[in-house]
């Protein structure tokens, strides 16, 4: 099948094969289709329901295409990114990752800025000072530095650039749900584990089943409440995505989650939530709100190989959390980028 004839099919609502589908991805990363037949592509992908092969075909594509990169200080390090969509909450893997650096594990953060929410992870770095580059050298040396780092949306693949261009002057996030969903398994370097969130339970056995096939190293978490974090409230779920069958875990389980809310745990905008981390990042949050981060910074401390168990984790994560570390960690970085800025406008 042509790459027209597989566009055509997808543009009439039906699933071509995987590998027809990775055909064409490689003929789009090569510049040989038009631009408003990538446009409907998009669209189309975007708003049919979840399909497993057409998600791998796109990840498969450009882990093959362009391996991730093998930073020496990421030889440990752990991502939390979640998928997306579900209900809105403040930031919390941006939060748990200045927990996790400062309780003594390694972060290499994904995200972007905000898709379903009114505020991402993106919004945030940029208004903290934490602009991201798309140096290897400055990231390398950032994690080296602080014990964690963010990846720059420069650094992706080719393809995703190609496809936002095709997509302006339409906003990205309009047509691009099927690749912004998949932003965690296509993470540009390669490190020890990600823990990744997905909001519906559909996507959370599809990623973990991509991740499985891929031999992707991840921990697939999920709130039964449709949020793509573990929380402190209501029944959460994880896999290892070595492992076929999911574990169920309530905040009771660990001692977590009394008198605690889905509404306490809910986002604001840019300024309301970066207050919202900051005193979490102080040991002044909420109990709902400093829990939940607990949770999600001891499962990457879990899987990053600092703690032996998840319960451990969490246990690492609220003792750094009273002493306020997280902070300090914060300070750091915004430290390091300060310093960094002016090298920075010198080579640009």
């Amino acid at each position: 099948m042509t790459p027209e004839q597989t566009a055509g099919q997808l543009i009439a609502g039906r699933i071509p094969s995987e590998d027809e589908m990775f055909a064409y991805w490689r003929a789009t990363d090569d510049g040989l289709r038009p631009k408003a037949e990538t446009v409907a592509v998009l669209a189309a992908l975007s708003a049919m329901p979840s399909n497993l092969g057409m998600m791998r075909s796109f990840v498969r594509f450009i882990r093959e295409t362009y391996p991730p990169e093998a930073l020496p200080a990421a030889r440990n390090a752990v991502n939390i990114v979640g998928t997306g969509g579900g209900r809105s909450t403040f930031n919390i893997s941006t939060t748990a990752a200045f927990v996790v650096a400062a309780a003594g594990g390694t972060v290499l953060k994904s995200g972007s800025s905000a898709y379903s929410s009114s505020v991402g992870s993106g919004d945030i770095l940029n208004a903290l000072g934490l602009a991201r580059t798309a140096s290897d050298a400055f990231t390398n040396a950032m994690l080296e530095d602080c014990g964690l780092a963010f990846a720059a949306p420069q650094r992706y693949a080719p393809l995703c650039k190609r496809l936002a261009i095709a997509a302006m002057p339409l906003p990205f996030k309009m047509i691009g749900r099927f690749v912004n969903s998949l932003g965690p398994l296509i993470c540009p370097y390669d490190m020890k584990a990600h823990v990744i969130g997905a909001s519906s339970l559909r996507l959370f056995d599809q990623v973990h089943e991509i991740a499985r096939t891929l031999t992707i190293p991840a921990v697939l978490v999920h709130s039964d409440l449709g949020v793509d974090e573990l929380l402190s409230v209501g029944t959460n779920r994880w896999v290892r995505s070595g492992e076929t069958l999911p574990h169920q875990m309530t905040p009771a389980d660990l001692g977590l989650g009394r008198d605690s809310s889905l509404s306490q745990l809910a986002g604001g905008d840019l300024k309301a939530n970066i207050a919202t981390l900051t005193d979490i990042l102080q040991g002044k949050g909420s109990r709902a709100c400093s829990e939940t981060v607990a949770l999600n910074a001891g499962m990457a401390l879990f899987a990053g190989g600092v703690a032996r168990t998840l319960a451990e984790g969490v246990w690492i994560a609220q003792d750094c959390m009273a002493d306020g570390a997280p902070y300090r960690t914060l300070r750091k970085a915004q430290a390091f980028a300060a310093a960094q800025a002016p090298k920075l406008a010198a080579i640009a």
